[in-house]
């Protein structure tokens, strides 16, 4: 996701699942890794996300004035090394060009190593920050609350978010260094599908997703948006509150994805303007197979 800020706007550009990917070495493969290089390398999913639209992506972020970008997870397909230091190499400069903010996404802690050694955090932890979840990165008047809800699954492709980062999440969220700020919540996964029902299937959704919202139901006023990825397919919706304000929820797209128009599907990324304590516009750009350009009838006018 991106965000830009001019003046007294910010300017702020999302972007999530890109999934590089690199073919991993025969040692690699234990695990949920063996699993997932079989998806990706015999059964042919590996050429859902390319390398054409990941170059096209970077291109595209270099072309503009941004205040800051939010990454929602999945930089790599499997989490090896090497796919770790292809997205370092590739993305780091535009991380490194304005504030950035990183969560990880499912695939970024694929197996129970990469978890626990916080890889992510190894290569992009200038962007991740660090210590206990959740994790605010202040940009002016403008705060990104980072949720980590990335869990390793033997199998599944589920999340969890614990009691302890649920409670200081509450605390976060009522304090007063947030009185002034639009607070983007990042989490990976989905609350809500485009409907704006409870996201599902139960084996790649967040396993307590009713916690989370409760927590965030509790302060819908302070929460200008809710930014996810994870769900290729690019959406805007809300997450109804029955005692406060409705929260925006908000997913660019895959920002790696194959341009497929026989599919309807291709990569995606958004910029959203904040101004006046409000998302005054939104802007969504689409992989064309050769370059980003905006999405034809607007933004959110396709489902891909």
């Amino acid at each position: 996701e991106m965000l830009r800020v001019t003046g007294v706007q910010t300017c702020a550009l999302p972007i999530s699942d890109i999934h590089i990917q690199r073919r991993p070495q025969l040692t690699e493969l234990f695990g949920k890794r063996f699993l997932g290089a079989a998806n990706l390398y015999i059964a042919g999913r590996h050429d859902h996300f390319t390398p054409a639209a990941q170059e096209a992506l970077v291109r595209a972020l270099k072309a503009q004035q941004l205040d800051v970008v939010a990454c929602t997870g999945d930089l790599t397909a499997l989490a090896t090394d090497e796919e770790f230091q292809a997205a370092k190499d590739l993305l780091g400069p535009i991380f490194a060009a304005q504030p950035s903010v990183i969560i990880p996404g499912n695939h970024d802690t694929y197996v129970a190593q990469a978890e626990a050694e916080r890889w992510i955090e190894r290569y992009f932890g200038e962007w991740t920050g660090e210590g206990d979840w959740p994790r605010l990165h202040q940009h002016g008047q403008v705060a990104f609350v980072g949720v980590d809800v990335c869990r390793h699954r033997p199998i599944l492709s589920t999340g969890e978010i614990d009691a302890p980062q649920l409670q200081r999440l509450d605390a976060l969220l009522g304090s007063p260094e947030l009185n002034e700020s639009f607070v983007f919540l990042m989490v990976h996964y989905p609350l809500r599908n485009r409907r704006g029902e409870p996201y599902g299937p139960d084996t790649r959704n967040i396993k307590n997703a009713a916690a989370l919202e409760a927590v965030l139901a509790k302060h819908s006023a302070r929460i200008g948006a809710v930014l996810h990825g994870h769900e290729h397919h690019g959406f805007r919706t809300k997450m109804p509150v029955s005692d406060g304000p409705d929260i925006d929820i908000l997913n660019p797209g895959a920002g790696g994805y194959a341009h497929l128009p026989d599919k309807g599907r291709t990569a995606h990324f958004c910029i959203y303007t904040v101004a006046d304590g409000h998302i005054a516009e939104v802007e969504r750009f689409a992989f064309d197979g050769a370059e980003f350009v905006p999405e034809q009838g607007g933004a959110f006018a396709s489902k891909g």
